[in-house]
């Protein structure tokens, strides 16, 4: 059984207007990606591009990249050699893990059709057949990041995220809105998206304790260790590592600096499954528990966090899936609802998802 043709086609889905600390936005963009076997198997993959300024990829850099340098050293080879097709394109480009993204999870999708099991089969099976989610809620005025948050809320989801700026004397204000609002029976997250300083950090952790957050995200660049170990001896919450976190040699850094408290995985950032996996893994030995991040993915790639979240061991606290309180449109076949916080994980084969192409039409996008 052989990949026989590759398919790339670039698209935008709409989201409600959205900001971090990198910039802001009004669309999802992504490329999805259908590897083809000859016994007329399609797998489906995403490649998320939505936010250049952070991964310097775009729609039309992912297209043409696999396209031109990736598809040619690929097709006839055999997808259920996953790791070998993958360590193939590592040496044909170096980085564009957004680009190995889209590859990665669309082999896996393909597998997991061809053999019958759901893709969590392929990472080792499930810990859990329903995910607790959590929503991020982006940078705005104090009075509508609580209005937002009231609207997460309303929508089953019982952890919220709040994105910090540079402005860390407003960034207070906003954190202590969103608080009022919700009141406290929903666990807030901060994420200053690597936008503060150490000291900076410490000072503004120490104003909001009477907020009670349950944790704070990479408040720093994600270099500088020495300022998240600082930082994570001088605050009374948890640390957790995200811009920091590419590869598992890096869970093994912010082990031996005692940088982290957890790590935040993101399937666009580690190249997808495979790689996502042994980064958790490295984490599990090191003692790190680990969740699944959020990179507002519109399709495919929002499933293939449910797979991967089932699959991830040391699981405390929910994965992040802002998509659901932003995307406004659904590309596939499949409603996902969130129930008493959760949101179910598809046991059908492969993803066990289908695109939905009338839908899909309406967003492909012209490079």
């Amino acid at each position: 059984m052989n990949i026989t043709k590759i398919e790339v086609i670039p698209f935008s889905v709409p989201i409600n207007s959205f900001a971090d600390a990198y910039t802001g936005f009004a669309t999802s963009n992504a490329v999805l990606v259908k590897i083809h076997a000859e016994d007329g198997t399609i797998g489906f993959g995403e490649a998320c591009a939505w936010e250049p300024e952070f991964y310097g990829e775009t729609i039309e850099s992912v297209s043409s990249t696999i396209d031109k340098y990736v598809s040619p050293h690929i097709i006839g080879q055999n997808p259920f050699n996953i790791n070998h097709i993958m360590s193939i394109i590592d040496a044909k480009i170096a980085r564009l893990t957004c680009v190995k993204e889209g590859i990665d999870l669309a082999l896996h999708d393909l597998v997991g059709k061809l053999l019958g099991v759901p893709v969590y089969t392929l990472l080792g099976g499930s810990f859990r057949d329903k995910i607790p989610v959590a929503s991020e809620i982006g940078i705005d005025t104090p009075e509508e990041m609580a209005k937002n948050a009231l609207r997460v809320v309303d929508l089953g989801i019982k952890v919220i995220k709040i994105k910090g700026s540079h402005d860390m004397n407003l960034d207070i204000k906003r954190i202590y809105s969103v608080r009022e609002a919700v009141g406290d029976q929903v666990e807030l997250r901060l994420d200053p998206n690597a936008a503060w300083t150490t000291m900076g950090t410490i000072k503004t952790m120490n104003q909001l304790e009477e907020c009670k957050l349950q944790l704070l995200e990479q408040p720093i660049p994600g270099w500088d260790l020495k300022g998240m170990s600082h930082i994570r001896n001088s605050i009374g919450i948890p640390l957790m590592a995200d811009e920091g976190i590419w590869t598992p040699q890096d869970v093994i850094k912010i082990a031996e600096n005692g940088a982290a408290d957890l790590i935040n995985i993101k399937i666009a950032k580690s190249c997808g499954l495979h790689l996502g996996k042994k980064i958790e893994a490295v984490a599990e030995t090191v003692g790190i528990p680990c969740i699944a991040g959020t990179e507002i993915e519109p399709g495919f790639s929002l499933i293939a966090k449910l797979h991967f979240a089932a699959s991830i061991k040391e699981h405390p606290i929910a994965s992040e899936f802002t998509e659901l309180t932003l995307l406004k449109a659904n590309i596939l076949n499949h409603k996902i609802e969130i129930e008493d916080g959760c949101v179910k994980v598809p046991n059908g084969p492969g993803f066990g998802v289908e695109l939905d192409e009338e839908i899909f039409e309406r967003y492909i996008v012209k490079c």
